[in-house]
């Protein structure tokens, strides 16, 4: 079972201030600009060399009959050296990335209208959103991203390999159910037999698509048939946020938060019970049990790995990956993934949220999650700090 559950949100402080906090990442040298140097100086050698011979068949009939061989063996020799310098140079890992950007920051990067701090801000990339870059630059980048369009600091950003490696490694092209239940079924047909169910949300790898018709990979040995009428298919990596989505995420959160803390009968919204099935509670309970088995394991920042070191996202990222479910590596974008569930109401494998951090609930009043270095992953009372929420992924 596979869900999208890629959002985007905001790190709120105690009270209404955002923590913004960045690291740098060195962007590539361009290889096309050495490719376009190279060609030009292979066109100056030809052309040298057509004006040398054009002078010498200007002297002697015989010479011009000479020379054609000269050019043909000029002209050999220049794309054999044309050649080999091509192949000296390094091949791209990830050719169809080459033209995205990630964004390494661990707060967020500001998108600007022009290419200055002075300049407007139009929108936000968070922690490992991708863009498509519109027009390089040796400091700024122009990019388009969700319904954002502008410019961000090189300073923050991954290009080329080292973005499309982030990319193929933690995000996927899959199918993600747009519909509350969507029938899987075993042929390309509406009147083909039913196989099963899949719920709204969900992610699906794709293995082939048509028209009509999605293949995916329903269970581990099981290939089945989804409408495409129903589902978006594409790759479930998180893009920019305007500044105006953002205010309402920033709303949605508070609201969360307040109702989450307030104590009951003052007239506050609560949150609504959210229906699992008993399917979602094995599972979730089958995914804090395997949570568990990484304690001990080392805490390492803007980490994935549940052996060699991750970092509180990162964690429950690669948790539920397991799983077949995609989870941004951002505690900020966590918080608003998945349902919002009560913290009196929570269930095994539901994340429990606090500033600038995860965990994930494994029954008792307890929580496993990365935290510090110098803990590493451990477990917890949940209310070791003040939670501001809950959310549970498998329903």
């Amino acid at each position: 079972m596979k869900k999208a559950i890629i959002g985007a949100a905001v790190m709120i402080t105690v009270g209404t201030g955002l923590i913004f906090s960045t690291k740098a990442i060195t962007p590539k040298t361009n290889l096309d600009v050495q490719a376009v140097a190279t060609e030009e100086t292979v066109v100056m050698q030809i052309s040298d060399t057509d004006v040398t011979l054009k002078m010498n068949s200007s002297e002697t009939g015989d010479v011009v009959a000479d020379n054609s061989e000269v050019t043909e063996e000029v002209a050999d020799t220049t794309e054999a050296d044309t050649t080999e310098e091509a192949e000296s140079e390094p091949e791209c890992e990830y050719p169809e990335w080459q033209n995205s950007v990630v964004a390494n920051v661990e707060g967020s990067l500001r998108v600007r209208a022009e290419a200055n701090t002075d300049s407007e801000i139009v929108g936000k990339l968070y922690p490992y959103s991708v863009a498509t870059i519109i027009e390089p630059g040796e400091e700024w980048t122009k990019i388009e991203s969700g319904n954002v369009t502008g410019y961000v600091s090189n300073e923050f950003l991954m290009f080329g390999d080292e973005a499309g490696g982030y990319i193929t490694e933690n995000y996927k092209y899959c199918a993600t159910v747009e519909v509350p239940a969507l029938n899987v079924r075993k042929e390309q047909s509406i009147e083909s037999e039913c196989i099963g169910s899949v719920n709204g949300g969900r992610e699906l790898d794709v293995i082939s698509e048509s028209e009509e018709w999605i293949e995916i990979q329903y269970k581990e040995d099981v290939v089945g048939y989804v409408s495409s009428e129903y589902v978006k298919v594409g790759w479930n990596y998180p893009v920019a946020m305007t500044i105006e989505e953002e205010q309402e995420m920033i709303s949605a959160m508070l609201a969360t938060r307040a109702s989450v803390s307030a104590p009951s009968g003052t007239g506050s919204a609560v949150v609504p019970p959210v229906q699992t099935s008993a399917e979602g509670l094995a599972l979730g309970q089958e995914i804090a049990n395997y949570a568990c088995q990484f304690v001990g394991n080392p805490y390492v920042y803007g980490g994935s790995s549940l052996t060699n070191g991750t970092d509180c996202s990162g964690f429950t990222m690669a948790v539920y990956a397991q799983f077949g479910y995609s989870l941004s590596h951002a505690s900020s974008v966590q918080m608003t993934q998945g349902t919002p569930v009560s913290l009196d109401a929570v269930q095994p494998g539901d994340i429990i949220c606090y500033y600038g951090h995860v965990g994930l609930y494994i029954g008792g009043g307890q929580i496993v999650h990365a935290s510090t270095e110098s803990t590493g992953i451990i477990i917890s009372n949940m209310y070791y700090t003040s939670p501001i929420g809950a959310r549970r992924i498998v329903q």
